[in-house]
């Protein structure tokens, strides 16, 4: 029982703690992922922003180079002095309707510049479908005029300006080139890639203008290679991975930016550690309250045992004289056997509640031994219908004394093995039972039977029965039925407990079972045959 209640009171603390854990834990990682949205979302909206200021540049040099192409001429000693005046341009290069190269010249010498620019271009010029694939289809001209549907000139007036970017790689670097294209011509300007990534730093932030926007981040540029073209930011990027990347607009279709930053999880470790202390806390508080909770049950349970070991020790007290007085008066009343019925009367009555006083004392020892776990059963030879029938004749003086006619059918006759002190006992519980709430019923039937190891005695009264919802209840100690039939009946409370556990401790058990009128109480019992 003692441990039982320790274990009650550890719950007091542990469920709680851990219920209030489990939530305290469900409700950080809800706000953990919500932070991941929102940090994804603002890491998100940093990188488009950079990604729009880097088209933004594409899309300035687009329109300042539409307007250089409008007044270049096509030949040669115009496009080489226009490509030596701009430090962005690297080359430029011409091709006719037909998509043949007008410049760099075919059929004049090449510069040194154009000559490395054929060598980076060598495989476009082999396989002119590049250029055409990526946006620069040549004019259809030729077949227009062929099929008779248009003249040649007319077709040519009929293809739609366009324009765009063209990106390839030669050796470690990025070469883009901006094309236009006319009826009569596609010019193309390749841009000097150092100045383009000089241009694209510039427009960056450094460390030092990010750190009050970044905090503890930094951002990367990566080339087409994965490299690092630049980065800024004060978070040390060592074998971190990043919180995003995000691949750039075209042109640069290739390249992309990395952010790295802490990771949510050590940004809440404060909530953690919050969470944390008030379990503790909480923990502290209930098991405070758990061990004061148990030195209180404690104490309650010692100064119980303490009243059943006083109970117990005065009840032994009480056994002796009341055996005393018990054996006088039947001595006398064999002395007595022909004076007048008014003395053998008082006798009878001495005998019957001395043997009543008798029975409460030794429930309240059995209880006193059964809450020490020391109730123990002597088994010995016998006949059930011989206990049930000397149990009988000793209860019959009451019991008819109340008019209560006794109807006792045996059928356990054989010789077997149990403790008859016990089972006089449980029938003494059942019939005084019937004796305090249900002489009313006038009768009561006792029939025992046999079967294998297994032997059954039923006791049914016809009183006013037992409520449903309380045929369990009785069992419990110190439980009495509050009504009609109670009220101002006399007892300790403890007789069926005594009696229920003296029957399981034979193998079997005692049970009420289902009666139309009154009650019906079933003793089973586990009893040895014994050998003639």
């Amino acid at each position: 029982m003692r441990n039982k209640a320790l274990i009650a009171l550890l719950l007091i603390v542990v469920l709680p703690v851990a219920a209030l854990g489990w939530l305290g834990l469900r409700l950080l990682n809800s706000e953990r992922q919500a932070l991941e949205h929102r940090v994804q979302a603002l890491v998100d909206a940093q990188l488009v922003a950079i990604d729009d200021l880097l088209s933004a540049y594409f899309a300035s040099q687009r329109t300042a180079l539409l307007a250089d192409i409008q007044k270049l001429p096509s030949d040669t000693s115009a496009l080489r002095a226009y490509s030596r005046t701009k430090p962005l341009v690297r080359q430029v290069f011409v091709m006719d309707g037909q998509g043949e190269r007008v410049h760099p010249p075919r059929s004049a010498p090449l510069t040194e510049v154009e000559q490395r620019f054929l060598q980076r271009s060598a495989d476009i010029w082999r396989n002119r479908d590049i250029l055409y694939q990526s946006g620069l289809p040549r004019s259809d001209a030729a077949s227009a005029a062929a099929s008779g549907t248009a003249s040649a000139q007319t077709a040519k007036a009929d293809v739609p300006r366009s324009d765009g970017w063209y990106v390839w790689h030669w050796g470690t670097e990025t070469d883009l080139i901006f094309w236009q294209r006319t009826a009569q011509r596609l010019i193309g300007i390749e841009l000097e890639p150092a100045r383009v990534k000089a241009d694209l730093i510039g427009l960056l932030p450094t460390t030092g203008d990010a750190e009050d926007r970044l905090g503890q981040a930094r951002i990367q540029l990566l080339d087409e290679r994965g490299a690092v073209a630049y980065q800024w930011g004060a978070f040390p990027v060592t074998s971190a991975k990043p919180l995003a990347q995000r691949p750039l607009s075209h042109p640069l279709g290739s390249w992309k930016l990395a952010y790295y930053a802490p990771a949510v999880e050590g940004r809440d470790n404060s909530r953690t550690l919050g969470l944390a202390s008030a379990l503790a806390a909480l923990a502290l508080a209930l098991g405070a309250l758990a061990w004061y909770l148990h030195r209180e049950q404690t104490r309650d349970a010692r100064l119980a045992a303490q009243r059943v070991n006083f109970v117990n020790q005065v009840s032994h007290e009480l056994k002796t004289p009341l055996t005393n007085i018990r054996m006088f008066a039947e001595l006398l009343g064999d002395q007595l056997e022909h004076a007048d019925d008014k003395p053998k009367r008082y006798l009878e009555i001495i005998v019957a509640e001395s043997q009543r006083l008798s029975r409460l004392i030794l429930n309240v020892l059995n209880f006193g031994r059964m809450q020490r776990e020391a109730l123990s059963l002597h088994r010995q030879p016998g006949t059930i219908d011989e206990a049930v029938a000397t149990t009988l004749e000793a209860f019959r003086p009451a019991l008819e004394g109340k008019s209560v006619a006794i109807n006792f059918t045996g059928a356990a006759p054989a010789s077997v093995s149990f403790d008859r002190d016990a089972l006089e006992q449980i029938l003494n519980n059942l019939l005084s039972n019937v004796e305090k709430y249900a002489a009313a019923g006038a009768r009561v039937d006792i029939e025992t039977a046999q079967s294998g190891e297994l032997s059954i005695v039923r006791v049914r009264d016809y009183g006013g029965g037992i409520p449903k919802q309380e045929r369990e209840r009785i069992f419990q100690a110190f439980y009495r039925l509050s009504s009609k039939l109670s009220d101002g009946v006399t007892g300790t409370g403890i007789g069926l407990t005594i009696a229920r556990e003296l029957a399981r401790l034979h193998g079997g058990d005692l049970r009420l079972l289902e009666s139309e009128s009154g009650a019906l109480f079933e003793l089973s019992l586990t009893t040895t045959k014994v050998a003639p």
